[in-house]
């Protein structure tokens, strides 16, 4: 059953897609600023570049991860559907979340559609918090860096702090849809912290568990 929930995923999302297209005209609104007001305007055809990513790009390449990767040996971890779907789902609430926006734009409603993305980016990043603690090491997905990618011990301390990390990151960004403007920003902060420290984790991990002379 949980194989099918990322071509489930898929699947909503080109229906979701198809649907928007056959009901906006031919010139839709094409770009928000943090006030969700329109900035650009841009053929309805631009509705398909998120699943067109995710068809042809995204969701081939993780499917096939297992086979390709040497750290995996052929062989897909519990995980890994659910890390697959966890992507595929993002796209589609982010799709989602656009499409809406666009929606009521083009009946003259603004709406806040950073604040949209910010609540559906924190229910991924919780459900990635829950994920990464159990992700076996490997090239595409989790925390690669030289350190992780050459100790699996440090990959396992390094992704257990990543869990918290990321669970840290989803309740930010559900305080952030509500702090107007600036909201965006502040997220997008604590994102680039979350990663330096990661990254310092990672280095001071493997330092610990290879000592130099």
């Amino acid at each position: 059953m949980k194989r099918l929930l990322a071509p489930l995923g898929l699947l909503c999302t080109w229906g979701l897609t198809l649907y928007a297209y056959a009901l906006l005209p031919e010139r839709i609104p094409a770009h928000f600023n943090a006030q969700g007001e329109v900035d650009r305007y841009g053929s309805r055809l631009e509705i398909f570049l998120l699943p067109l990513i995710l068809t042809f790009l995204l969701y081939p390449l993780l499917a096939l991860a297992p086979r390709l990767d040497p750290k995996l040996k052929g062989q897909a971890p519990a995980v890994w559907p659910w890390l697959v779907a966890g992507v595929v789902w993002s796209f589609f609430l982010l799709q989602g979340a656009i499409l809406y926006a666009t929606w009521q734009a083009v009946g003259g409603n603004p709406f806040p559609v950073g604040k949209a993305i910010l609540l559906g980016v924190g229910l991924v990043f919780l459900a990635f918090g829950f994920l990464l603690p159990r992700l076996p090491p490997n090239y595409l997905a989790g925390v690669r860096t030289p350190w992780t990618l050459e100790n699996p011990r440090v990959w396992r301390k390094t992704h257990g702090r990543a869990g918290l990390v990321f669970a840290f990151l989803g309740l930010l960004a559900w305080a952030a849809a509500f702090l107007e403007a600036w909201g965006i920003g502040l997220w997008l902060l604590g994102l680039l912290l979350g990663a330096l420290y990661l990254v310092a984790f990672s280095y001071l991990a493997w330092r610990k568990e290879s000592p130099g002379p």
